[in-house]
């Protein structure tokens, strides 16, 4: 044993113990399950991510789209709470999937687009340079793998959808020209050209253009049961009425009047002729309308619960609990179908995938639930509670866990904590992606607190919970390593750190709140943050070595103090040339510390891997640490997949590593270093999982009973990767 120090730290040598090597383990004893799914991918199934829009077949058939499904399911169908079809060539190649789609008896229709990434793709099959097309991907309903050609049809020729594609708007590359609403008859197919402001009318046989006329910014398309259209108009102003049409284009009388705060979303109208709205607004309601003798609707009483999700208990879900209806149809046995994401239609212009993807089908007239569907995360990683590994909290949901149900079903989805209505000012909001991802769930003075990073873990949003807003978590502050792009919030710094504390308990970023640290200057950025047990923070910047931020109580409003008066700074220690991943244990004063050496130095090619060497310092805090082992960790960029890590977790007496393309997590004993063993996906998740894509993707819990349970982000199939393992 040799004993040395350098840049403050001692560091003992164990002669047995350094270079650990990740290469002789061997594969553990343990169980593999999920959360947040309806579907495992054991038979081949999952549930999309998002869903913009719904079609809904006579016989109860639910055909979905979406702009993007990570694993290629952007349009797909579900039929009694089972998924029995995804159409696939959507996905890549320059092809995306859309924002509309619609049913006939024999074909199915649906808005994408297809771009040539970004001029690498050349051929009759893909637009010119610097140019997309968006437009109608026919298929058939009896495969929906297959197109259905027609003359004038064109791309996909290096699949069964050759020359089925018709493109109805082409634009420069990065604008927004997707078809914003569609609904078809077994002899017309009636599109919102909602770049173009006008309804285009096809033959829904040949393909052939009919007729057109405008329409200012138009989306959704319902057909009445008089053949009449109801074609909602002002999608890309937000400014949104729905008109009345006959299938000619001849405007009608009859334009619904919607309630003072509603936002339509979608139209459906049901066997009967009642026209449904469903109201994106604050009501998160179906909007009904009935007809009198003359036709003419009138509003009668809406179906839902009164703002949906964010009625009390805030954020509970439940039967006619809605949240961010994207769609609504109904079948000719007068069944409900309700499509939410948790926020709503994608924007014009924007590349939101929501909040996560629910589909849910209800018996009209009884109320009666008959089946839903969940697909709640993406990009999302998730933690446990301290006070109890049976909570467990992603991004923007938190879960129950009953651990004596069989795999899959130990969750039990139990609270969504994004409010946009109380909280607009939500930094989740402002922050790029728009999606509130990697969290770490903290107790201060008994006292929940949820800390969430962005997925380059670039900031740190801090939330506080409160009776009042039930499942909620209400914006308490947030650290950023650098301005954020763009105009928000108004007074942020132009140039260096800053943060951002609630001092007025309002959830609003106001000018006053805001102090930063320009002295800093771009030396913290890229870096990444840890918040220990007490609810110290502390940042690992790249090659400024790391520092702490000490927790100072709570202000009056009940969030946590933070400032950069109180931080302290602790040198990069040996053998580290760059950090890129800390685990900070408080109880032991432990510091693990994963990144790059000379030996291994950090490459931009590999900007969000944790390193190929993990380390553990003892008496981090004391001034002269004690470096106990490095670990060389699995690390190969020449194979094919490359062998790297992405993610570390602490719990008890181990160590969990997360490699970034090889779907596995290795395993190493905390006190020794010492390779235990691996865990890869079981058969119940089809022996695989998504990329672990994010800075913050894994997290652990050590049970009473001795048994730890690991959570990964699955990038791929909207869920939460779980792993079992008893030592």
């Amino acid at each position: 044993m040799t004993l040395f120090s350098r840049l403050g730290v001692a560091v003992v040598i164990l002669h047995s113990l350094i270079p650990l090597n990740a290469s002789a383990q061997s594969q553990l004893n343990y169980t593999t399950s999920w959360i947040g799914n309806s579907f495992g991918f054991g038979d081949g199934k999952w549930m999309q991510q998002d869903i913009q829009a719904i079609s809904v077949g006579g016989d109860g058939t639910v055909y979905t789209n979406a702009p993007w499904d990570e694993s290629g399911s952007e349009i797909a169908a579900y039929r009694a709470g089972d998924k029995i079809a995804v159409a696939g060539s959507t996905h890549g190649w320059g092809a995306a999937g859309g924002d509309a789609v619609a049913v006939n008896h024999t074909y199915l229709y649906a808005a994408m687009s297809i771009g040539n990434e970004s001029n690498a793709l050349v051929g009759a099959d893909y637009p010119a340079a610097n140019l997309t097309w968006y437009g109608i991907t026919r298929r058939t309903l009896a495969n929906l793998a297959t197109g259905a050609p027609f003359s004038g049809g064109i791309g996909n020729s290096a699949n069964a959808t050759k020359n089925s594609f018709l493109p109805l708007e082409t634009v420069a590359t990065g604008n927004d020209a997707s078809i914003r609403g569609m609904t078809a008859t077994d002899s017309e197919l009636y599109v919102a050209d909602t770049y173009a402001n006008r309804i285009v009318v096809f033959d829904a046989n040949s393909m052939q253009r009919l007729r057109s006329w405008n329409v200012t910014s138009p989306g959704r398309i319902a057909v009445d049961t008089d053949s009449t259209l109801w074609v909602m108009s002002g999608v890309s102003s937000g400014s949104l009425t729905i008109q009345h049409y006959a299938a000619n284009g001849t405007a009608l009388a009859g334009t619904l009047t919607l309630p003072a705060g509603a936002v339509p979303a979608d139209i459906a109208v049901t066997p009967a002729g009642q026209i449904l709205v469903a109201d994106n607004g604050p009501s998160q309601q179906i909007l009904v309308f009935n007809k009198d003798a003359n036709g003419q609707p009138h509003a009668a009483a809406a179906i839902g619960t009164r703002n949906g999700i964010f009625h009390a208990v805030k954020g509970v879900p439940g039967n006619w609990r809605f949240n961010g209806m994207t769609g609504i149809g109904v079948d000719a046995a007068g069944n409900l179908y309700v499509a939410q994401n948790g926020e709503g239609p994608r924007p014009v212009g924007s590349a939101s995938v929501g909040q996560g993807a629910v589909l849910e089908s209800y018996v009209y007239s009884s109320h009666a639930l008959n089946w839903r569907l969940y697909g709640l995360t993406f990009v999302d990683s998730a933690a446990f509670d301290p006070a109890t590994p049976n909570s467990v909290y992603t991004g923007s949901k938190r879960f129950t866990l009953d651990y004596s149900q069989p795999v899959g079903h130990e969750w039990s989805y139990a609270g969504f904590t994004l409010d946009r209505f109380d909280y607009p000012d939500d930094p989740t909001f402002h922050e790029p992606r728009g999606v509130r991802g990697e969290p770490m769930v903290r107790r201060i003075n008994g006292q929940p607190f949820l800390y969430t990073l962005d997925p380059g873990a670039h900031y740190l949003n801090v939330y506080r919970f409160d009776a009042a807003h039930g499942e909620m978590a209400i914006p308490s502050g947030l650290l950023a390593q650098n301005p954020l792009p763009g105009t928000w919030p108004a007074a942020q710094p132009t140039y260096g750190e800053w943060l951002w504390r609630d001092s007025n308990g309002n959830g609003s970023v106001d000018a006053s709140e805001i102090s930063s640290n320009p002295s800093t200057g771009s030396t913290v950025g890229n870096g990444f943050w840890w918040v220990d047990t007490p609810g110290n923070v502390w940042l690992a910047t790249p090659l400024s070595g790391i520092r702490e931020m000490p927790l100072q109580g709570l202000d009056s409003a009940g969030n946590p103090i933070y400032t950069y008066a109180s931080s302290k700074m602790f040198a990069m220690p040996q053998p580290f040339t760059r950090i890129a991943r800390i685990v900070y244990i408080a109880a032991t004063d432990t510091m693990y510390i994963s990144g790059f050496t000379s030996a291994i130095p950090w490459d931009a090619t590999h900007w969000k891997e944790a390193g190929p060497v993990l380390a553990r310092y003892d008496n981090w805090s004391s001034g002269t640490p004690t470096q106990q082992y490095t670990i060389s960790l699995p690390w190969n960029t020449q194979s094919n997949p490359q062998t790297t890590t992405v993610g570390v977790a602490v719990a008890g007496n181990y160590i969990f590593v997360a490699e970034l393309y090889t779907q596995k997590v290795d395993v190493y004993d905390a006190r020794t270093g010492q390779a235990v063993g691996y865990m890869t996906p079981g058969a119940s998740v089809g022996n695989t999982s998504g990329w672990v894509d994010v800075y913050l993707g894994i997290s652990a819990a050590q049970r009473d009973n001795g048994e730890y349970v690991v959570l990964l982000e699955d990038d791929a199939r909207a869920k939460i990767l779980m792993y079992r393992w008893t030592p």
